[in-house]
């Protein structure tokens, strides 16, 4: 019987192997990406015809059928490759966020996680049970919080400007590589399945503001382990 987790699984490998066929080449066109979504629109709607799909580019469904997904393939720059991208999807199952996946094809890295089961990076448990000290903790936030002198202050060594998409840098707050993320104005699409993956790897996530992020609202984002 087909459940939405192996679907989403076998895509997101389908999908890798597209993305670093794309990276080998440094080349990935606007066109390449649109038949992306073409093929993850048709692979899901063949699986669950009754789900309702909705990519980064589309306004967020006024209602929903059985279940709904949330797919964001969002390029970044680096100077190493042109082609790099990260793929997010989210699954809302009765107006709950129950699964998440996040693909880096930079870093090959894979993270997954579904609500009360915990969250894994490339098949290994991923968890973060230890509270960091705020004097010490290494912070990363979108260039809005930062004024131009402030990096060169030592005062902001631990601080550093956000350069990964707003999935990835949930992320590596989950995987350990940082300790708090902050920035302003995301939508679901870009934080909904990391926002997951990083509750149930044991962090914070929440708004600005103290508030519960929502999935089917765009708002800021506070993750950390401090």
């Amino acid at each position: 019987m087909l459940n939405r987790k192996n679907v989403a699984l076998n895509l997101l490998k389908k999908v890798a192997l597209i993305l670093n066929r794309a990276l080998q080449e440094n080349y990935m066109s606007d066109y390449h990406q649109l038949k992306m979504y073409s093929f993850l629109h048709q692979s899901i709607c063949w699986s669950f015809p009754f789900d309702t799909i909705c990519f980064s580019y589309e306004e967020l469904p006024a209602k929903m059928h059985d279940s709904l997904w949330l797919i964001s393939l969002e390029p970044y720059e680096k100077k190493q490759a042109n082609s790099a991208y990260s793929l997010s999807i989210a699954i809302i199952e009765n107006k709950v966020l129950t699964q998440g996946f996040v693909y880096d094809n930079l870093s090959n890295n894979f993270y997954y996680a579904e609500k009360g089961r915990g969250a894994f990076l490339n098949g290994q448990p991923l968890c973060r049970d230890e509270l960091m000290r705020l004097r010490e903790a290494e912070i990363r936030m979108d260039s809005s919080f930062l004024r131009r002198e402030q990096p060169l202050n030592p005062s902001y060594q631990r601080v550093r400007m956000a350069e990964l998409p707003t999935a990835l840098e949930i992320c590596t707050v989950a995987e350990g590589n940082t300790d708090i993320f902050m920035t302003m104005n995301q939508t679901p699409y870009e934080f909904a399945a990391a926002s997951l993956i990083a509750k149930e790897a044991g962090v914070e996530v929440m708004t600005l503001e103290g508030q519960e992020l929502r999935w089917n609202k765009a708002s800021s984002v506070w993750c950390g382990v401090v």
